[in-house]
């Protein structure tokens, strides 16, 4: 490895990180086969490398790393992203689109979920004395949200991002999965802290400990990480993220997460912080745990960032150096209302701990969900939390809210709601369109699934 770059010269500070079981040891070694190892340590370097260059990048261009692109543009061209720029994305891991709703719209259901909260300040949320992520998940605003027409075309328009190669693998991008999570109203203040880590959401150490996740990195561990495909769904259907029944993981695959602004809202308002750029950073948290001593390293039982049973891998600057978290880590270009943000489940994210701005960061929660067997479980239950306005089942075991939803005649748990024939699929009150032309057997088997199971066959 070369040993003349700034990078190299941090890659030789050895770092002590936790030790996890002994049983993480024959993990890790299992991790990189015998005739595999040398081209993994020189793909390492090569790594390192990328990841200098990129950090640079990012830090010189900052917000604009994060592609955007007018929605309007976007259904101009039959709904699909061009092509290079959705190259770009892919690259990137992040993309937001302008104008996905009018303006006035959005601002109209901000002004709504506000009344709602101070109407019902008993549903609270977090953190506990001034809530800024409500433990809401049924508001009229909400539900109109995840079922307003032009919603449910840029889910579907990102979701192409994604592909599989075996085109009988039981999955529908052209599908949603509804996944009811929270909203957030965050309120200036130069004082107060919101502390959300840069981190990875679904999974902490299944990434290398469950066989059918970490399939999906195997690239990685083959010395070919510059090859590794991040938007290959083959495998990804059946990854576990919770292998330790913990109750608190996300019972859905969310292929993107996202969120629709509310607000007029500056960088570093108390707002979303990206890493843009996939491929490099998540090849470097993956062989990581190989290399902490700057050297390739299988004996220890050691993965930096994960802690087994908890739902999310976090990096450090001290852990991770090369990610150049603090330089490396940008806010997202500012985004006024009916902006719709996304970014890839295994980019880095994080959200700003202060809100310096002089208006309020609102934003709902709404990933893209595709239509897989893991998601169609998720959705019956999604399906009866509605039916019951009950809070949905990744939340009930951290929610201590004085009021249920239920208990509220203005919820906006009611069919009148949903303002799509989509967005009824995705709740699970209408079938699946299993007959249509042009589907895949993928998406014909999934489809003729999720009806079984919600019992529309």
């Amino acid at each position: 490895m070369p040993s003349a770059t700034p990078v190299h010269i941090l890659e030789e500070v050895e770092v002590k990180a936790p030790l996890l079981e002994e049983r993480f040891t024959t993990l890790k070694k299992s991790l990189v086969r015998p005739e595999h190892k040398q081209k993994v340590i020189e793909s390492w370097g090569r790594l390192l490398k990328v990841l200098e260059s990129e950090v640079q990048r990012i830090q010189k261009h900052g917000p604009v790393s994060v592609p955007e692109i007018d929605f309007n543009d976007v259904r101009k061209n039959g709904g699909a992203l061009p092509e290079d720029f959705a190259n770009i994305v892919r690259d990137r891991g992040c993309v937001i689109l302008r104008n996905v709703v009018p303006v006035e719209q959005a601002e109209a259901w901000e002004a709504e979920l506000k009344d709602y909260t101070q109407r019902h300040p008993g549903v609270g949320g977090y953190p506990p004395e001034k809530p800024a992520s409500w433990s809401l998940w049924w508001t009229r605003p909400q539900t109109q949200i995840r079922s307003h027409p032009q919603v449910m075309e840029a889910m579907k328009c990102v979701s192409q991002l994604w592909h599989v190669t075996d085109p009988s693998t039981p999955i529908d991008f052209d599908s949603q999965v509804v996944y009811p999570d929270r909203l957030r109203i965050r309120y200036p203040s130069k004082d107060g802290e919101y502390t959300l880590a840069a981190h990875l959401d679904s999974g902490s150490t299944e990434r290398w400990e469950d066989s059918e996740y970490r399939a999906n990195y195997q690239a990685i561990f083959e010395g070919n990480w510059q090859d590794w495909d991040g938007w290959s769904a083959d495998r990804r259907i059946d990854a576990k993220s919770d292998l330790y029944d913990t109750g608190t993981s996300c019972s859905c695959w969310r292929s993107l997460q996202g969120w629709l602004s509310l607000s007029h809202t500056g960088t570093g308002e108390g707002t979303l912080r990206l890493l843009p750029n996939l491929k490099a950073s998540v090849a470097y948290m993956m062989l990581r745990p190989l290399f902490l001593s700057g050297e390739f390293d299988d004996s220890q039982p050691t993965f930096p960032g994960a802690v087994p049973g908890k739902n999310q891998f976090y990096p450090t600057q001290e852990f991770h150096p090369h990610l150049g978290i603090e330089k490396g880590i940008v806010g997202i270009p500012p985004v006024k209302p009916g902006d719709y943000v996304f970014w890839h489940c295994d980019l880095v994210h994080e959200v700003d701990r202060f809100h310096p701005g002089e208006r309020d960061s609102s934003v709902v929660y709404n990933a893209c969900n595709p239509l897989t067997p893991y998601n169609v479980a998720s959705l019956v239950k999604t399906r009866e939390s509605f039916l019951k306005v009950e809070v949905p089942q990744d939340f009930r075991t951290f929610e201590h809210a004085l009021e249920r939803e239920y208990q509220h005649e203005d919820n906006g748990a009611k069919r009148e709601n949903i303002l799509s024939a989509a967005g009824l699929q995705a709740l699970g009150l209408t079938k699946f369109d299993d007959a249509e032309e042009g589907l895949t057997p993928g998406q014909r088997e999934i489809r003729r699934l999720a009806n079984a199971q919600l019992g529309f066959a």
